[in-house]
């Protein structure tokens, strides 16, 4: 029995209606979406979303700094400076992204500029109020935590990028009201498979977080915001 057959094991005996952040993540962005739409998605790397949801708008586009490995629907480019015109897009989706964000401030006034009135932005990203994402970013240099994510968690050395939690607390995005209203906040437990020990730790966290004055310091927050 491999770890992910062995983690899925306990997840079923303690918590069998658990869903990953990336399934709650695509059922919403899924269900967001609609045949007249327009949908950028933004720092979307390689994970070929736009892909797999082109056929059910009328417009989809994937942005990225990096060459992709899908090559159709796919612009590169710096997110503040988006190759579109304003009020351009129904919906906005960025997925792990606004934690690599430096000057928030550039980038939010690009996709405010970018989304029409009206329209939607979703942002799954991680939670600085966790405990394994302040903890690290307190007490390890950068290089430490490079080295943690590439051998615990067995993440590649190029999809590590430098994180900086400009917009991570929930407080922050609800800030954001100057020119959004924040339609949704949902605060999302990682599980990880790629060691026993780390998933029996995660498991524990999602289970105590799972209580609602604690809920808040789950490992990720999904957000969704509508421009004015």
């Amino acid at each position: 029995m491999n770890n992910k057959e062995w983690s899925e094991k306990i997840l079923q005996k303690y918590d069998s209606l658990f869903k990953h952040r990336w399934e709650i993540y695509d059922e919403i962005v899924k269900g967001a979406l609609s045949s007249q739409m327009v949908w950028v998605d933004c720092g979307c790397g390689n994970d070929g979303m736009v892909e797999t949801y082109a056929s059910l708008v009328k417009t989809a586009v994937g942005v990225d700094i990096i060459d992709p490995i899908h090559k159709r629907n796919y612009i590169k480019a710096d997110i503040r400076h988006l190759p579109f015109p304003s009020d351009y897009a129904d919906l906005i989706t960025l997925r792990f992204v606004v934690e690599h964000f430096q000057n928030s401030g550039e980038y939010i006034y690009e996709l405010t500029r970018a989304i029409k009135p009206g329209g939607q932005i979703i942002i799954l990203t991680t939670n600085l109020l966790s405990p394994f994402i302040f903890l690290p970013r307190l007490f390890l240099p950068s290089s430490i935590k490079s080295k943690i994510l590439t051998k615990l968690f067995k993440v590649k050395d190029e999809d590590v990028f430098p994180a900086y939690h400009k917009m991570n607390t929930p407080d922050k995005f609800k800030k954001l009201t100057k020119n959004f209203r924040l339609k949704k906040m949902m605060f999302i437990s990682d599980l990880n498979y790629t060691r026993k020990w780390v998933f029996i730790l995660l498991l524990i966290w999602h289970k105590i977080t799972g209580m609602k004055i604690l809920n808040k310091f789950r490992t990720n927050i999904l957000a969704i915001l509508e421009k004015k």
